[in-house]
């Protein structure tokens, strides 16, 4: 029997041996091969079962059977992920959900915070604020279908559960309220208040789309936008979200 040795200092061996036990110690050398064994074998069950019976269907009955046991097997999965996909949105939408304490307590950053994220959680991506004016902040994205979005803001001039009427900003046109966006936008105004009549006639006039104090609980309760407002987008189906 060969006398056991040890690897000279310096060598690379004596180095790897350092770094594993450093590794080791600190908890990032990751899972052994005996721990990732189940989920290898479970990862062949899954892939090469189906794999098995395709070949002796295709064997035993004909291409046709097997072509069949294809496409329910397709079928199947697509389903599963399709509700796998539900269960993650349900999960992230509850995570972002708010009250509307929280939204009147924000001061106007964090009202556009809030709507920001809002966005984000139904799929509207690159949302940023745009500065209008020195004093008017604005947000744009892009949505899901591919328009591009454009969201101004006023505040209810009086608390939560009186009732007041939105203090109108000036926001008199589509142009000036979201400068550079192309004709195939969805422009919103989101108020923590109602709206007065001249500003739901002037919404109409210039194809823009309304969010109030009912809507916007709806909205940061977890329901999605697009529901709100119709859009009709098929990420925001209750089958898919």
């Amino acid at each position: 029997m060969w006398p056991l040795s040890r690897s000279p200092v310096g060598t690379r061996r004596a180095w790897r041996k350092r770094e594993e036990l450093r590794l080791r110690v600190s908890g990032k050398y990751g899972p052994e091969w005996w721990e990732v064994l189940p989920a290898f074998g479970m990862v062949l069950v899954v892939i090469g079962l189906p794999l098995l019976c395709l070949g002796w269907l295709w064997a035993r009955i004909g291409w046709w059977a097997a072509l069949l046991a294809a496409a329910a097997l397709g079928y199947a999965v697509r389903a599963g992920v399709r509700r796998r996909r539900a269960v993650l949105a349900r999960r992230r939408r509850r995570a972002v959900c708010f009250s509307l304490e929280q939204v009147d307590a924000a001061d106007d950053r964090a009202f556009r915070a809030i709507v920001g994220r809002l966005l984000l959680r139904d799929g509207w991506t690159h949302v940023r604020g745009v500065r209008i004016r020195a004093e008017v902040v604005h947000l744009v994205g892009a949505g899901p279908d591919g328009r591009q979005l454009g969201v101004a803001f006023e505040r209810g001039i009086e608390r939560a559960g009186q009732g007041g009427r939105a203090a109108l900003r000036p926001v008199g046109g589509v142009p000036e309220l979201l400068p550079g966006i192309g004709p195939r936008a969805l422009f919103l105004v989101v108020s923590s208040g109602s709206f007065a009549r001249e500003r739901v006639v002037w919404a109409v006039r210039n194809d823009v789309r309304l969010v109030d104090r009912l809507m916007l609980q709806r909205w940061a309760a977890g329901e999605h936008l697009a529901v709100l407002l119709g859009l009709g987008l098929d990420d925001a189906r209750p089958d898919a979200s």
